[in-house]
């Protein structure tokens, strides 16, 4: 019983403390593979540049972000 609800609440808070320390600059993917730099974090949004050439930008929601990806090169 307790080996059930362990594991999927040991990832909800890495996946919690991982969002909480994004900051500008960030490069991220989202659960749907969208990568991107993050612009601007307001609570539960986050704005990610896709795009350079044209400064193309999307919201999510914070927990649409799958991975920190410049934290995992490092």
């Amino acid at each position: 019983y307790f080996l059930l609800f362990r594991g999927p609440r040991k990832k909800q808070q890495q996946h919690k403390q991982m969002v909480q320390t994004l900051q500008k600059n960030d490069r991220v993917r989202t659960i749907g593979g969208i990568i991107g730099t993050v612009v601007d974090i307001k609570d539960d949004e986050i704005t990610l540049k896709i795009d350079e050439s044209n400064n193309t930008k999307i919201k999510v929601a914070s927990s649409a972000i799958g991975r920190n990806v410049s934290k995992d090169k490092s």
